[in-house]
């Protein structure tokens, strides 16, 4: 251990620094893929949509996921797209039952 600043910090070896770096990216790298494939899978729902509701729709769904775009807590992110799931699913079956 050593004291920074009247701090302790512990000592991390470099290659397990490494594979912690390494996990973070990854971890960051899976949920920015999860978020745009659930951005995806809204528009392609979206398209559905009757023509006179489409558009609006579609700005919705941006301004749901720019709104969210500046988070950086994973646990909160993985929460937005567990919920953001729920929330095309309904739209979805909503869609089917229209018939669209």
């Amino acid at each position: 251990m050593r004291e920074i600043q009247g701090e302790t910090t512990l000592q991390i070896c470099p290659h397990i620094y490494i594979k912690c770096i390494k996990h973070h990216i990854s971890q960051s790298f899976i949920l920015r893929a999860r978020v745009l494939k659930l951005y995806r899978h809204a528009l392609k729902i979206a398209h559905r949509a009757p023509p006179q509701f489409r558009g609006e729709l579609k700005q919705s769904i941006r301004q749901e996921m720019e709104k969210n775009s500046e988070c950086k807590d994973k646990q909160k992110i993985r929460y937005l797209i567990s919920e953001g799931l729920e929330r095309i699913k309904q739209l979805d079956e909503m869609l089917d039952m229209q018939g669209h």
